[in-house]
């Protein structure tokens, strides 16, 4: 790779941190490459990009951005993945894969300005994600409306049920 090719990574690598605030780093030493596309395939469908960058060329990228607390990920083969808006569902993409292949190894994450571990990664793979959040929310706000609606329903009813069970008993 010669100094123009580097020195464009680095300018992708800064437009991509700049635009997002959740990036996962995984070691992906052992996997074969059917294995890491089919993890970028999983990876596209949770609405996340993975890219594998050098780590010398990640560090310089990162420096000046919010993503210099995680120099620490930034040793041995480095795949980095960001989530284009919710972070849980490629916490959950790579945990799983994760998984079922024991040679991806996540290092650890940076969200939103916080640092995570592999630990950290897998409690937020657990929580919710957003659309899931939203249906519950939506749910919760329903209920007491349902519940009125059955209240106001049941006089209607149980007059509806007097007048039939009537009409059955004088035929």
């Amino acid at each position: 790779m010669n100094r123009t090719e580097k020195q464009d990574v680095i300018q992708e690598m800064q437009a991509v941190i700049q635009n997002h605030k959740t990036f996962y780093f995984v070691d992906f030493k052992g996997l074969k490459v059917k294995d890491i596309s089919q993890l970028r395939d999983k990876i596209r469908q949770s609405s996340g990009k993975m890219r594998v960058v050098k780590n010398t060329l990640l560090k310089k990228a990162s420096t000046g951005t919010g993503l210099e607390g995680a120099e620490k990920f930034l040793e041995g083969p480095t795949a980095i993945a960001w989530a284009q808006a919710d972070p849980i569902p490629l916490a959950k993409t790579l945990m799983s894969f994760s998984k079922d292949n024991p040679n991806l190894k996540i290092k650890g994450a940076f969200v939103e300005g916080a640092v995570l571990s592999t630990s950290d990664v897998e409690v937020l793979s657990k929580l919710p994600g957003i659309n899931e959040l939203r249906a519950q929310l939506i749910g919760l706000l329903q209920a007491p409306m349902v519940r009125i609606a059955r209240v106001l329903r049941a006089p209607a009813q149980d007059v509806a049920v007097c007048i039939s069970e009537h009409g059955k008993q004088s035929e």
